[in-house]
């Protein structure tokens, strides 16, 4: 529902507060206002590929990098990985901010090195091609020829969007819970790599019968194998791996997560907001 002035859209969370998502733009292929790439560029495509390798060189000597790998050959060797022909990644932010944040910039280059990193060890262990599209409307023009360098195909919204099928593998970091149902529309991916069913439990509310606008999350946490995703600096924080499948996957590396207690959980949040009125 938009407020008196027209600009946002808002979703109920728990204890009846309101979390605020954009309202979409008249022309959808326009970013909005806080949306804008930076008009003036500080770096050059060589100073953002230096910094993106220095980046990388730290992150894969971090604990989480080390972290990442083991789950992933765990994730290999105890499930058939799904048939993916294309990967998404959503939202990243520029790796040249128009605010000059230097934790924004790292955000977005790291967030970018394990997408790469993830697909490239798919790749490896399939033969599978995978073409990869990357979308963020705050790129600069150097930074999608920048990402291109990196075999990444930078695309205009709502472009990303509208390239997720069943046999995609959407990166989707700390991305709104709007943009969220957005990409996934049409069809859930093979594996989406974002906020969990748990997290978005905490500030929306839906349950397993009336799930609202949870509704997609509610079918991956129930079809899908679940893993935590490592953590770096918050870079990651609350994010889990969905993976299509039905085998014993996530029990094996991390335990399954149990729906009926999600389910409870919600049912005793709501009955203690309902003793308070």
């Amino acid at each position: 529902m938009a407020d008196s002035g027209g600009e946002w859209n808002q979703v109920k969370r728990k204890g009846r507060k309101l979390r605020h998502v954009s309202k979409p733009v008249a022309d959808e292929n326009a970013p909005s206002d806080n949306l804008q790439p930076n008009s003036k560029p500080e770096y050059s495509i060589d100073n953002v590929a230096k910094y993106h390798d220095n980046v990388s060189k730290r992150f894969e000597e971090s604990p989480c990098w080390d972290e990442l790998q083991k789950l992933l050959e765990s994730a290999f060797s105890s499930h058939k990985i799904p048939h993916i022909t294309k990967a998404v990644c959503l939202g990243t932010g520029p790796y040249d901010p128009a605010d000059g944040s230097s934790q924004a910039r790292r955000t977005a280059h790291i967030q970018t090195v394990a997408f790469c990193a993830i697909i490239n060890q798919i790749r490896a262990k399939t033969k599978q091609e995978i073409k990869c599209f990357i979308q963020e409307p705050r790129f600069t023009q150097i930074d999608k020829e920048f990402c291109a360098k990196l075999d990444l195909e930078a695309v205009d919204s709502p472009g990303g969007f509208d390239l997720v099928d069943e046999n995609t593998l959407l990166f989707a970091i700390h991305l709104e819970l709007e943009l969220c149902n957005l990409a996934m529309r049409k069809t859930l991916p093979a594996i989406f790599i974002g906020t969990g069913l748990e997290e978005w439990l905490r500030v929306v509310d839906g349950t397993k019968e009336r799930p609202g606008p949870l509704h997609r999350f509610f079918k991956l946490e129930g079809n899908y194998q679940k893993l935590a995703f490592p953590d770096l600096d918050y870079i990651f924080s609350s994010t889990s791996i969905y993976w299509k499948g039905t085998d014993s996957l996530s029990e094996a590396i991390s335990g399954t997560v149990d729906e009926k207690a999600v389910d409870q959980k919600t049912l005793d949040q709501e009955k203690a907001e309902s003793s308070e009125d």
